[in-house]
């Protein structure tokens, strides 16, 4: 009976290890599978909020955060964070494609600053451009776009800027749709004169904007616009637009749209980033316009269909940004706005997608002038069909002897010829009368 006691209790006493095995390796599985877990403090950041999160595509440890109080770096996955542009809110920052050294972000009221050295040292870059107050930037291999609050501004090295058009819009979303053969931009507005849409495309240097409108609702304004890389397969940038009526697909460069599905009806998601090593992966996050709420949800699928993808996230899944570096498994870094404050950064490491496929490597195209051509703005084409004036018809023989004999201006030439002839005539009447007489 003692033996047969003694089991129970030996048992019993086992238990709760073989409980905890349990436990643990299931946390493991969640953990491998991917989950997010609070990155370090932003110091003095307080009840400011966090507007960009980006991860250097050449150093993924190392991040920029874009918030009310300046751009923030970090260098080791965003365990810590170091204030290296103070001065104001900055909107947004991103690593140069050319050059991953390159940083540059754009603020509110002051322009864009560019950095040498990955986010550590600033200085002001805003040489030509129109307007300061700069929401978003978008990296091609022959320049940079940067979004303004009147337009777009371009420039091939993020120095000096250029007008590219859109200037009675509020740029709220900008994307590098294609590098050759030139430079394409997709730009989203938010407001200003968005009556033919809120989602225009860019091809060069000019200042010549198209809608893009083909199946995306009328009424919508752009919160983010995403390009992902070039597949093998497919050689267009697949694009993802989110707008206040829904998150939008491209397969054709935008000229076509088609709703994503899957996406849980409470939330409008406000941003959207593409996986720069998959063109199928695409993260999109909502922000609930600053109440509770919001969510992340992920596509696997180019942006057809997305599902919650929000595992450790905190119970406010207010995002507002989304940063996924190019590594394996995806580095996913997004920016949450709790209603109540006190902002944040998450990261994961999502090991739960399959490999990145092979993809074509883009070549760049025609390069970005550092100015316009022409001084003078271009004259829009008129509606009505343009006559051309009809050449003047060539100088008469008496013309071109007059011109070349007196340099007289034409007309001044007659005039004095008919003076001539007048005074001659009345001199040959006044001779006739009085010398050979009256006839």
């Amino acid at each position: 009976m003692k033996a047969i006691k003694s089991k129970p209790r030996r048992c019993a006493a086992a238990l709760p290890a073989v409980l905890a095995m349990i436990l643990m390796a299931a946390g493991t599985q969640h953990a491998a599978a991917g989950a997010f877990i609070r990155a370090g403090i932003l110091p003095g950041l307080g009840s400011g909020r966090i507007w960009d999160v980006t991860v250097d595509p050449g150093s993924p440890a190392r991040m920029l955060a874009a918030t009310d109080l300046g751009v923030y770096t970090s260098t080791d996955s965003g365990a810590t964070w170091t204030l290296a542009l103070p001065g104001g809110r900055a909107w947004v920052a991103g690593f140069d494609a050319r050059n991953a050294a390159n940083a540059f972000a754009g603020t509110a009221g002051r322009g864009v600053f560019a950095s040498a050295d990955s986010g550590t040292t600033w200085t002001a870059a805003s040489s030509g451009l129109q307007n300061l107050d700069v929401r978003a930037l978008a990296f091609g291999l022959d320049g940079i776009g940067a979004g303004t609050d009147a337009g777009v501004a371009l420039s091939p090295d993020g120095h000096i800027w250029h007008d590219g058009g859109l200037d009675s819009v509020s740029i709220s979303a900008l994307a590098v749709a294609a590098n050759a053969p030139q430079l394409t931009l997709v730009a989203g507005a938010d407001s200003g004169s968005i009556g033919s849409g809120a989602l225009f495309e860019n091809t060069g240097s000019g200042g010549s904007w198209q809608a893009l409108q083909s199946g995306l609702p009328s009424s919508a304004v752009v919160s983010s616009v995403a390009a992902g890389p070039i597949d093998a397969a497919v050689p267009k940038r697949p694009l993802v637009v989110a707008t206040s009526k829904g998150l939008f697909r491209s397969g054709d460069g935008g000229v076509t749209w088609t709703s994503s599905t899957g996406i849980p009806e409470q939330l409008t998601a406000t941003t959207v980033a593409f996986d720069p090593l998959d063109p199928s992966v695409v993260y999109a996050g909502a922000d609930a316009a600053g109440s509770t709420g919001g969510d992340l949800v992920r596509s696997t699928d180019g942006g057809q269909t997305f599902a919650v993808a929000d595992s450790g996230l905190p119970s406010s899944k207010n995002v507002e940004t989304i940063g996924l570096g190019p590594t394996s498994p995806l580095t996913v870094a997004v920016g949450i706005n709790p209603p109540s404050g006190g902002a944040s950064v998450y990261t994961e490491a999502d090991a739960s997608l399959p490999p990145a496929p092979q993809l074509v490597a883009e070549a760049p195209g025609a390069p970005v002038p550092t100015v316009v051509a022409t001084a003078t703005p271009t004259p829009k084409p008129s509606l009505a069909p343009h006559r051309a004036t009809p050449p003047a018809p060539p100088p008469s023989g008496l013309q071109q002897f007059a011109s070349a004999a007196f340099h007289w201006p034409v007309p001044l030439v007659y005039e004095i010829i008919f003076v001539l002839l007048a005074a001659y005539a009345f001199v040959r009447w006044r001779q006739r009368y009085y010398v050979e007489g009256p006839p």
